[in-house]
């Protein structure tokens, strides 16, 4: 195929992609499901594979994990927790993991239990008769619109099949087209995703117009899943049309519209048909129409941030194009840019009542790696970690929606594992919250900074958006429970600081012990001053919880400090007994980094030294790995980088993960090159926003970590703790100009990282007063409503 060079934007055009510039052209079809093209509206997702004669579609459903394993009681690991404690102490690490196993096996565990996995629900099949040779082929995805598109050339004319998934009417719509009038002759029909395992029975039909599809599981359980049901609308415009068996023929069509539904069921033997039927009938079968009204609810969000750090016209190459081109080192712009919407599109597009598993909303296997769940020791944290910052709010309430269904288990969780009050979150979940899973090797009953680290999301929420509903009603009783928590399981050791016994960092195992049950690990300790630290803070503010204030104080005085190991880094467990590893994938004690620099590291140059020498060292690792394995343990690292205004660190994390963990579908892999998973979506555009901006209540740290590649560019639309909305931001040679608005009125002071010359802020055209407080930040104050645009010119 040619390529969509200048001459060739018609292409563009055709496919319906509104821009290069927010959306891609690949020229090769998808040789697996993994590199199949994605849209989805949070619930509903497809994979277009792009074949032009035999079309693949498959279907997916969130929150579709097939029944595997009845949820147990998590084990009863409280009645043993003394023991367990004296063995860790001992320094028995092993053998207090042995001892959680052998618990499980007098309880009727059995093998290691995995969670439920993801599994496709059924597929859309399309063949296309009578088509020859094929050429011109390309295939791409409008990020700003969520359409996806193929369009080929053969002997019959040109062919376009567009499909998206609306948000606004919740169905699947398939459009085939020409434009230049050849007719559609096509079959179409809905049918079981092959290599299924786990399935009772299926049915598939067609009837007039109408297609659908029934799966039951053959296992199922109280309240679990029974299967799943498909209803596809199949419009004929100026053309003939049968069935024949479980399809439906279609003969020399102007055009074809197939409109689809996918819903889960939890009682298979009352099917639910019939009612997807009615609704579908409803839906006005105009392609445009149906488009348009999708289009106002995703692009709404998806065009609120905007970036620009010079692409230019390489936008024009294909998606294998670009990634052939760009090499570590030599980071291509356009490449990067892409990639940037490319994240954020893949996040909203799999954002919904659930947040995106491992895998988003896609799946096209019934063996998912890691089961395609919610892995919640680093995956989902990296998936959801660029919602805020980029301006997506609204796609965090899947995410505390998930969490709070499964309240009542965690509850159980902290009971039956610890025998305290409160919450823990598992490691591992997927159809629900309770701790099933663990094994010797991996002992994720001892992980217990689940519950503290999701706490950060709630805060955060409302700290970025001020939504005090929000945190009277769900954020201050998650972290409350989560507090809870530590109230109870924490005990003084010697020397009057607090003990973490059992810890885990996860998934790492010291230098000198070859277990992963340990004490004290530096994560742990991380997230509970955290957590701590924000209720305080919070509390304080509101003039609620006086008492419970003091206790939390009382804590946080009690905490055990970071320590610095003989190589001058922080120590991933803050002990004398355990020594570093740091040739590992997770970077599980830089979590006070993750998103921020707290006030303890911030005012301690001997810990911010510690801290980026314990970067440094497991990028050493990375260098060597050439990359490495999971991408989320390089975000982790670009994301500590760029809180500590490192910004050599940051943009070589940048550049490792752009060029090596892509497909050309724009999806990023778990590892280079391999296995489908949305971790990196979400935490790619974090690191790229959080270089250029970063932000507290009262502060905006403009260009924090900007690196010598990026000397000027432009972003719009970023959105800062303090509800304060960056509008617009372009910047030369380190001078500044930045428009910000918020929606009350309040002082904010801008930070930069060179020395000010001068500023110039005007409102409504007119000089707006600035106080200078150092050669490197001023302050101003920002009234309710009003657009604010301020220049600084440096002196560097």
């Amino acid at each position: 195929p040619e390529r969509p060079d200048k001459p060739s934007l018609d292409k563009y055009i055709e496919t319906g992609i509104s821009s290069p510039r927010h959306g891609f052209i690949s020229s090769q079809q998808a040789d697996s499901w993994e590199k199949a093209l994605i849209s989805g509206n949070g619930k509903i997702g497809v994979l277009v594979m792009g074949h032009p004669k035999n079309e693949t579609i498959i279907v997916n459903h969130a929150g579709l994990f097939m029944p595997l394993n009845e949820p147990l009681l998590p084990v009863n690991q409280a009645s043993h927790l003394a023991e367990i404690r004296g063995l860790i102490a001992e320094g028995q690490y092993q053998r207090a993991a042995d001892l959680v196993v052998e618990l499980s096996q007098k309880e009727g565990y059995g093998e290691k239990r995995w969670t439920d996995p993801f599994v496709p629900a059924f597929d859309i099949l399309v063949s296309m008769t009578n088509v020859g040779n094929i050429r011109d082929y390309v295939r791409g995805v409008d990020f700003q619109t969520g359409l996806t598109a193929v369009r080929w050339i053969d002997e019959q004319g040109i062919f376009v099949r567009k499909i998206f998934v609306s948000r606004a009417d919740n169905v699947i719509v398939l459009s085939i087209s020409s434009p230049n009038g050849a007719k559609i002759s096509c079959s179409v029909s809905l049918a079981q995703h092959p290599g299924a395992w786990g399935i009772k029975s299926v049915y598939t039909a067609a009837d007039n117009n109408w297609l659908t599809y029934r799966m039951n599981f053959k296992n199922s359980w109280k309240g679990s899943l029974q299967g799943c049901e498909g209803v596809a609308r199949v419009v004929v415009n100026n053309g003939e049309y049968h069935t024949n068996g479980d399809s439906i023929i279609v003969r020399d069509a102007d055009s074809v519209i197939v409109i689809t539904r996918a819903a889960l069921t939890k009682n298979f033997a009352q099917s639910g048909i019939n009612s997807i039927k009615r609704s579908l009938a409803r839906i006005n079968p105009d392609f445009g129409t149906l488009l348009d009204k999708h289009v106002k609810v995703h692009s709404k969000i998806f065009n609120r941030v905007q970036i620009d750090l010079g692409g230019g016209d390489e936008h024009l190459l294909t998606s294998e194009e670009l990634l052939a081109k760009s090499k570590v080192g030599n980071l291509s712009k356009a490449l990067l840019e892409k990639e940037f919407d490319a994240g954020r599109y893949a996040i909203l597009s799999s954002s919904g009542d659930m947040p995106p598993n491992l895998q988003g909303i896609w799946t096209g296997t019934w063996t998912p790696a890691w089961s395609g769940d919610y892995t919640q020791n680093g995956n989902v944290q990296s998936a959801i970690a660029s919602m805020l910052c980029t301006n997506m709010s609204e796609c965090m309430l899947g995410y505390f929606n998930y969490l709070e269904q499964q309240m009542p288990e965690y509850r159980i969780n902290a009971k039956r594992l610890f025998g305290c009050r409160g919450i823990h979150v598992p490691s591992r979940t997927s159809s629900h919250g309770l701790n099933n899973h663990f094994d010797r090797t991996w002992p994720m009953t001892f992980w217990t900074a689940g519950a503290g680290w999701a706490a950060h999301f709630f805060y955060d929420y409302y700290l970025y958006t001020g939504d005090k509903k929000f945190l009277i009603e769900h954020a201050l009783p998650f972290m409350k429970e989560a507090a809870a928590f530590y109230e109870d399981f924490l005990f003084l050791g010697s020397d009057g600081k607090y003990v973490f016994n059992p810890s885990y960092s996860p998934e790492n195992n010291p230098g000198n012990s070859p277990s992963q049950a340990c004490v004290n690990a530096t994560m742990d300790i991380a997230v509970a001053k955290e957590l701590l630290t924000n209720l305080v803070t919070v509390c304080e503010e509101m003039g609620i919880e006086k008492e419970k204030t003091l206790t939390w104080k009382q804590m946080l005085a009690r905490m055990p400090n970071y320590e610095i190991n003989s190589d001058g880094a922080i120590k991933e467990w803050t002990t004398s007994k355990l020594e570093d590893n740091y040739a590992h994938r997770h970077c599980s004690h830089l979590y006070a980094l993750f998103d921020g620099l707290p006030e303890e590291i911030a005012k301690s140059a001997e810990l911010r030294m510690a801290f980026q020498k314990a970067a440094e060292l497991r990028m050493d690792f990375r260098r060597k790995e050439n990359g490495g394995e999971m991408a989320f343990g390089l975000v982790q690292i670009g994301l500590s980088a760029a809180s500590l205004r490192d910004a050599k660190l940051a943009y070589e994390s940048i550049d490792w993960l752009a060029n090596n963990y892509w497909f050309s579908n724009m999806v990023t892999t778990h590892n280079p090159g391999e296995i489908f998973n949305v971790d990196l979506c979400g935490g790619f555009p974090a690191i790229i926003t959080k270089m250029l901006v970063q932000s507290e209540p009262g502060k905006i740290d403009l260009l924090p970590a900007l690196p010598k590649e990026w000397e000027s560019g432009h972003i719009s639309g970023l959105l800062c703790r303090g509800q304060i909305t960056v509008i617009d931001m372009k910047w030369t040679f380190g001078n500044i100009s930045a428009v910000f608005k918020s929606p009350k009125r309040q002082k904010v002071t801008i930070w930069t990282p060179y020395k000010i010359k001068s500023v110039e802020a005007l409102r409504n055209g007119k000089a707006v007063s600035v106080l200078k407080q150092s050669d490197n930040c001023f302050e101003i104050e920002l009234l309710s409503g009003k657009e604010t645009l301020i220049n600084i010119t440096s002196a560097h």
